[in-house]
């Protein structure tokens, strides 16, 4: 998408939230089978399950280290570190180079977070250009998972098969996000 957005980020050891307004939260959990997926709709009373042989079957599976850091791992491994520097009270590393399609990245990655305090790809990275995807850390707060994450009590639980085609589409859409993420 075209313009500024905020995300929210939730996540411990095994579940990752994505809040985004305007689009139904998104919980990412790890199982035993692999990777789930639930779509909360908290207005609609309803929430949305993918088990992980729904996603396999979809064709959605994203690493679980691009989902919780928001930049692949094998990305961050061909850059070149360029420096160190200081944000949110944590040292980071400053990452330059291109990626697999020759596109500059710029890369400020807080290692003890395990995310990116700047994530900038194309050609104006310094400044803010269209031409420019980037991601900004905006704040960084530690809280008990009780109190993080969305509560699922009291929403109907739906198995995506329920849905139909329509579902599916918006989760391909989605694949095809998390597959072209950087």
């Amino acid at each position: 998408a075209q313009g500024e957005r905020a995300l929210v980020l939730v996540r411990d050891e095994s579940r990752v939230e994505y809040r985004v307004a305007g689009e139904s939260t998104r919980v990412w959990r790890q199982t035993p089978d692999g990777l789930e997926l639930i779509e909360l709709h908290p207005a609609e009373r309803r929430m949305v399950v993918y088990t992980p042989g729904d996603l396999r079957t979809l064709g959605v599976q994203p690493g679980w280290a691009l989902l919780t850091g928001l930049v692949d791992p094998a990305l961050r491994a061909r850059l070149s570190i360029s420096g160190d520097a200081t944000a949110f009270a944590q040292p980071l590393s400053r990452y330059r180079g291109n990626d697999a399609k020759g596109a500059r990245v710029e890369l400020d990655w807080l290692a003890e977070a395990g995310l990116p305090a700047r994530y900038c790809v194309g050609k104006s990275c310094a400044g803010k250009h269209r031409d420019a995807d980037a991601i900004r850390l905006q704040h960084l707060t530690r809280l008990p998972a009780e109190d993080a994450f969305t509560s699922l009590d009291g929403l109907l639980e739906i198995d995506h098969a329920d849905l139909g085609d329509s579902v599916d589409a918006s989760i391909r859409d989605l694949s095809h996000t998390l597959s072209h993420t950087h």
